[in-house]
């Protein structure tokens, strides 16, 4: 019985040897590297200064063309928009932009994100390697239940968020393989159209109030940045469209181009396709010049 105890103890302590060396591994690599993703490359770049940033989900990434917004403003723009991302994972993305770049004006697109508070898998993950930017910690603290789990737990973090950092993304860093990701502009265009467009549902209750939307009104004027709150367009086939109405009502200054756009001009019911995102930054572009030029 001792001989088997002495033995399962040694099998525990290796074990854990081997997970505090493999998240030193892991962290080490992500920290050197260059960056695969926007988060990592507000992260990671320093004093730079921006006109114009696109805030939002793959309803901003697919949307914006910022080269083309540029060369009608005249402006450093990027797009910084994120599929799959939330308010809160927006919120985050602004702390560190303020922290590390200047920014003048901030587009922020909003819909029924506006229901939700709680951190998507970007922050989950993505910031999961840079626990000890003080900022991000502070951040996911008050975000996230199992905090203390992963940031006490050796390897916790990779574990549970494998699909995004683990061993694959992980190889990928550590030999500097080159993303699909533009970080000159951000945008990522969708060509053609999915066939047949499948209307999906807005939600039919609105959200008294959004507490992170409120975060990042403050803070854009804590630091001086002028906020705009925008609404990329549905197709004709999505339902309950007057959540958007009743989006307003709370938020009149929002810009609605909800509706108005042929179904041509979409790759899904949710995203345009290339021909529709340069038609909506164009539109975009000729309401907005009178508050990025002020």
């Amino acid at each position: 019985m001792q001989k088997f105890l002495k033995h399962l103890i040694f099998i525990l302590i290796s074990t854990i040897i081997f997970l505090y060396l493999c998240d030193l591994i892991y962290t080490y690599v992500y920290l050197k590297s260059n960056p695969r993703n926007k988060f990592q490359y507000i992260l990671k770049t320093k004093n730079k200064s921006y006109d114009i940033v696109f805030i939002g989900s793959s309803r901003v990434e697919n949307h914006i063309n910022a080269k083309l917004f540029s060369k009608l403003s005249n402006k450093v723009v990027m797009n910084f928009g994120v599929s799959g991302a939330g308010l809160n994972d927006n919120l985050l993305q602004l702390k560190l932009l303020f922290a590390n770049h200047k920014v003048t004006n901030v587009f922020l697109q909003i819909d029924a994100s506006f229901e939700n508070t709680k951190p998507s898998n970007i922050s989950i993950s993505e910031a999961m390697p840079f626990l000890n930017n003080i900022i991000i910690n502070n951040h996911l603290k008050k975000n996230l239940k199992n905090f203390d789990y992963l940031n006490n737990i050796p390897f916790y973090k990779y574990a549970i968020n494998d699909p995004k950092i683990g061993f694959r993304e992980m190889f990928f860093s550590a030999i500097q393989k080159k993303t699909k990701n533009d970080f000159n502009f951000g945008y990522s265009p969708l060509n053609g159209n999915k066939l047949p467009l499948i209307g999906g549902k807005l939600p039919k209750t609105i959200l008294k109030e959004n507490t992170i939307l409120n975060q990042i009104i403050n803070l854009c004027e804590k630091n001086k940045t002028q906020l705009t709150l925008f609404v990329s367009p549905y197709c004709k086939k999505i339902k309950n469209i007057d959540y958007i109405v009743k989006l307003k009502k709370k938020y009149p200054y929002l810009i609605d181009f909800s509706k108005g756009y042929d179904d041509n001009l979409f790759y899904n019911c949710s995203h345009l396709n290339n021909k529709g995102a340069n038609k909506f930054t164009y539109d975009l572009y000729n309401v907005s010049k009178k508050i990025i030029n002020n």
